[in-house]
């Protein structure tokens, strides 16, 4: 053996044994004149690539290349190095010139797969592996490989199945059970994957990738602790680890620690730019602090990125969703389960909409899928009781109770739904001792969320709020802004306190074939946010003595055209949102002769309704204290309105239509100066899309239950009761 070819010998004995310097020295000692010099160039090009420095590999393997073009090894290797530059057209080039030397050389063909799934030629991946596999069935690298492709092609049962093969093939591959215990995890097989996940920490402690699936699986258990100690542990053996970044921002979103959530989020970002799934975990953390511009585009540019991010199109629906866009929303959960069948938010999602547009049929199976998912999602137990109420069957108020013990370590901050579920069941039920306390802890935890978030009720800001909209909405600014309004006769506006009857009196008028009832529209409200931009004043307050008829003029112009948008061909246009009492001075100078219908309805029948409701948005209904403030609040600015604009509206008690509808509804027809339509005393089978909380009322006949629904409380809120009828027992 020549000098030359036994410095190779020893440089390849020390690379095996791991001792890359020394074995980098020895190649390096490989004369250029000798024919080993070539096999010296592409090993050098191999230590570069195991110390992380591709382009160096590049360099020396492509000069190995163009001395010995007829090496299948030195093909394989310098497509490695260009798959790690992110060069994979080169990778793919270099891996098939290889295979056309050597169609046997099967190591080489996996690698192709790699470069073919990394360009998002994943059926073309998968075939090259399912061949490497026929023709080494003990290939664990193989079938770990094709698992991750059809993990990528959303077939998880197939990638579960290749999974466990790799892993009987080699049981003690830390990596391979790493991988086996992520895909258990996204199965929901929490207790097989913490057993994989364990062992594989176990047999290989400096694995990131294997400490951070470990802390999914615990976080996934309720184990919080320890979660954040896996990732931590992953972080120390890689900090740019982008994934584990994004877990930490899930696991604090989970303990409602925002501002940490928030910043962890922001920096798997920072490292990984284009995951779209960190981005849509951002907006949904964006989108619970009630940030929703935010969430909306950052859900959209994941899907941008991704346009088979379920999370992201899951995201984008309930946007729609909240303004009206039912088929809109439908389409991005179609999306969602094409992309991912096995997230139970897109059922509960899709439930709702079915819920809203009348299909409690529909509604009822997508809820059970979601169930069938996770037996322990609060939301959807939630929506399956607002449904079935006391006709809830046996076994489902069993399978209510014991999600609600198996979910309480860990989701212990998101057990309102379970509580509001469990109170509306007792409520219907007639067991409203339970009833009281179970809607107690839901209100208790729903409001020290909104605390936690920074977004609690003032009551104090509120108060403060309508002193200063009485001062400025005053007689002077009436008479002074007279006619200068648009004329039009088409909006109709239902106001009042939530749960007073607004949502009974749009279904009534939208049976009419002239009325379109548009449910709770935000346009009052955007108007008034909308005056300093259109006068130049500092706040909105300013804003309003600085209108000038050109204002008015624009604002109601812009605010009619959004009406008109919803319904073109017909003749009135109906806003049922309740918070727009306080809009009443904006609306009549933007539009004299708008229709506005108020509804009145005994103040403790109303907070017994907002107690045992589970809102999304209202966060004044979760302490009895508050809801006082905003009642005395609502009553007095109400008063207001009937000083300063006499007989400008049309009052109704709810207990009067629930008496005598059809009296009422004929005064509210007449009201809009519209003829009678018999429909109006059908509504309950007028369809169309209804998104608040009295959804399933407004599909049955009138009833009269919810009079004096208060009563059955009284054990337990008399003396809040009492306060509340002081306020309403003063002079109107």
């Amino acid at each position: 053996m020549t000098s030359a070819a036994q410095t190779l010998q020893q440089g390849m004995n020390l690379h095996r044994a791991g001792r890359l310097a020394e074995a980098e020295k020895a190649y390096a000692q490989v004369p250029q004149g000798a024919p080993e010099f070539v096999d010296a160039l592409h090993l050098s090009g191999v230590i570069a690539l195991q110390r992380g420095n591709p382009q160096g590999a590049v360099n020396l393997i492509t000069r190995a290349v163009q001395m010995r073009a007829d090496v299948p090894a030195i093909h394989s290797n310098l497509a490695e190095a260009y798959r790690a530059l992110g060069r994979l057209n080169d990778a793919v080039a270099h891996c098939r010139a290889a295979l056309n030397l050597d169609p046997k050389f099967h190591s080489c063909r996996v690698n192709l797969a790699l470069a073919l799934a990394a360009q998002g030629n994943l059926s073309e991946a998968e075939k090259e592996l399912r061949r490497a596999i026929d023709a080494q069935p003990e290939n664990a690298l193989a079938h770990n490989n094709l698992a991750n492709v059809l993990r990528m092609q959303r077939k998880p049962d197939e990638a579960l199945a290749a999974l466990r093969t790799a892993c009987r093939l080699e049981p003690t591959n830390a990596e391979f059970l790493s991988n086996l215990g992520q895909m258990l995890v996204e199965d929901g097989d929490i207790e097989e994957a913490l057993t994989r996940l364990a062992n594989a920490v176990k047999l290989n402690p400096a694995l990131p990738a294997a400490r951070n699936n470990y802390g999914n699986a615990l976080r996934e258990a309720g184990r919080l602790d320890e979660a954040q100690q896996q990732y931590d542990e992953a972080l120390k053996l890689n900090p740019q680890l982008a994934i584990t970044h994004n877990n930490l921002g899930q696991l604090c979103q989970e303990r409602a620690d925002f501002q940490q959530a928030e910043r962890w989020y922001q920096q798997s970002l920072q490292l990984d730019p284009r995951a779209a799934r960190t981005a849509a975990n951002y907006a949904s953390l964006l989108a619970e602090l009630d940030r929703q511009a935010e969430a909306e585009n950052l859900y959209a540019q994941a899907v941008q990125v991704d346009p088979r991010c379920a999370e992201a199109h899951i995201g984008i629906a309930g946007a729609h969703q909240r303004a009206g866009r039912l088929e809109k929303a439908l389409a991005h959960y179609q999306h969602a389960e094409a992309a991912d069948p096995r997230l139970p938010a897109l059922y509960v999602g899709r439930g709702t909409v079915y819920s809203q547009q009348g299909d409690f049929t529909a509604a009822e199976k997508e809820i059970r899928r979601a169930l069938a998912i996770d037996p322990d999602v609060p939301g959807a137990w939630e929506q399956l009781v607002t449904m079935r109420k006391a006709k809830l069957p046996a076994q489902d108020l069993h399978g209510l109770q014991t999600a609600m013990q198996r979910a309480a370590p860990r989701l212990q901050h998101r057990m309102q739904s379970f509580h509001f579920a469990l109170g509306s069941y007792s409520d219907a039920t007639g067991d409203y001792e339970t009833a009281a306390r179970q809607f107690a802890l839901g209100n208790a935890q729903q409001q020290q969320g909104h605390e936690s978030r920074g977004l609690a009720y003032s009551a104090q800001d509120h108060t403060r709020y309508v002193d200063q909209l009485m001062r400025v909405f005053d007689a002077a600014h009436m008479q002074r802004t007279g006619g200068w309004g648009n004329d039009s006769d088409i909006p109709v506006f239902i106001l009042g306190l939530p749960r007073s009857g607004t949502t009974l009196v749009e279904q009534v008028l939208a049976s009419h074939p002239r009325l379109f009832g548009a449910d709770e529209l935000r346009f009052a409200r955007d108007s008034f946010e909308s005056l300093p931009q259109v006068t130049g004043a500092a706040d909105r307050w300013q804003a309003v003595a600085a209108l000038t008829r050109q204002h008015v003029q624009q604002v109601a112009q812009t605010h009619l055209q959004r009406l008109r948008d919803l319904a073109p061909d017909k003749d009135r246009i109906s806003d049922k949102m309740p918070e727009n009492y306080l809009h009443i001075g904006l609306i009549l100078t933007l539009f004299p002769n708008a229709r506005i219908i108020h509804l009145r309805r005994d103040l403790r029948d109303v907070a017994t309704s907002c107690w045992n409701t589970h809102f999304g948005q209202i966060r004044w209904a979760n302490t009895q204290p508050n809801i006082t403030s905003h009642f005395r609040n609502y009553w007095r600015v109400m008063q207001h309105w009937r000083n300063v604009l006499p007989g400008r509206f049309h009052e109704v008690r709810y207990e009067d239509m629930v008496e005598d509808l059809e009296t009422h509804a004929r005064a509210l027809v007449r009201f809009c100066n519209l003829e009678w339509d018999d429909r109006c005393l059908e509504f309950h089978k007028t369809e169309r899309a209804v998104r608040t909380a009295s959804l399933g009322q407004v599909r049955e006949p009138l009833y009269k239950r919810s009079v004096q629904r208060y009563r059955n409380y009284e054990p337990w809120h008399g003396e809040w009761f009492m306060q509340l009828n002081q306020i309403q027992n003063t002079p109107a």
